[in-house]
């Protein structure tokens, strides 16, 4: 049989294995694992997915399906993408090991979404690269039917240049619709400010949740007006953090880290927000640091020495690094 490539939601696909990407401790991330995890239920797989235990990078393991068509659910870990051979050869492990996984529960077809490409930040053309390389060098001994699927409107259009024609079984408004489900679930819009009430600003935030980090946080570091020494001494973050950060190295800054810099750079709150979801966070209205975060960039209140003051005296942990 030959590699099918296919535009659709992965939980909505019919195979015997599923493979998702996994996290190495047991939790739930976001994107395609946490869409999969709702379709087959949350409680059942998380439980399913706890006797296996930590996975190292490269590793993959099956559980039940629950609730999918699926036979077989495969997790598989990636690692976070540091532009090194390394994480590549990782990357082709967890395709050929989850296809040899799937042989050996006798499974006649199996589902790949683009590994990597989520949390791991690892990108789309190389995923691709890499599931194509190990998926036809798979077929040439072993019979198999291999469906790759894709969701934005991004990697549509990377895999169409690449295969010439990709059959899509879902259009943009349905895309969205998704995300905005997936992205409800994660995040409860019951506990935005008000600000995330504004139909515009969530739909700036669901356009850009995870996408470009590295390129904003590099505009509005320009855009500041500021030396890069006078953004990570005002901000309390040590150098080194703070060019990992900007250069995106290793993996994303937290959020103490990342509302710091915001401060040190005098962001609005909605471009504060729009910043904070390309990294993956919120502000939370029941939480008390963003309480306190989103009064002072409401006030327009930009010294991080002020705000962190303020959190101590409530026995809250400051922001930056030190």
């Amino acid at each position: 049989m030959a590699l099918q490539v296919i535009r659709n939601d992965l939980a909505r696909v019919a195979t015997d294995a599923i493979v998702i990407p996994a996290n190495p401790s047991v939790k739930i991330g976001g994107g395609t694992e946490n869409s999969i995890y709702m379709a087959a239920g949350k409680e059942k797989l998380l439980a399913a997915r706890q006797k296996i235990g930590e996975l190292q990078p490269g590793e993959v393991a099956a559980t039940e399906t629950f609730n999918l068509q699926a036979k077989i659910l495969i997790h598989a870990v990636s690692s976070v993408w540091t532009n090194d051979d390394t994480d590549l050869k990782i990357l082709r492990a967890c395709y050929e090991k989850s296809l040899k996984l799937a042989r050996e529960k006798n499974c006649r077809s199996i589902a790949f979404p683009l590994l990597g490409t989520g949390n791991n930040r690892i990108p789309k053309e190389k995923s691709l690269l890499a599931a194509v390389a190990t998926i036809q060098k798979f077929l040439a001994t072993n019979d198999m039917e291999i469906i790759l699927v894709i969701f934005g409107q991004k990697t549509f259009e990377l895999a169409t240049n690449f295969f010439g024609t990709v059959q899509s079984f879902i259009d943009e408004h349905s895309e969205k619709k998704i995300l905005q489900q997936e992205y409800s679930q994660r995040i409860t819009p019951q506990n935005f400010f008000t600000e995330y009430k504004d139909e515009k600003i969530l739909q700036n935030v669901l356009n850009h949740w995870g996408k470009d980090f590295k390129l904003r946080i590099n505009e509005l570091v320009t855009a500041s007006g500021l030396s890069n020494k006078e953004i990570y001494m005002q901000a309390d973050v040590l150098k080194k953090v703070f060019y990992d950060a900007i250069n995106f190295m290793k993996c994303t800054p937290t959020k103490r880290i990342l509302l710091a810099l915001i401060f040190s750079m005098k962001l609005s709150l909605p471009d504060a927000i729009d910043l904070l979801a390309r990294a993956e966070y919120m502000l939370k209205s029941n939480d008390a640091t963003d309480e306190i975060v989103v009064d002072f960039l409401r006030r327009k209140i930009y010294d991080v020495d002020e705000i962190n003051s303020v959190l101590e005296n409530k026995g809250l942990k400051k922001l930056g690094s030190k």
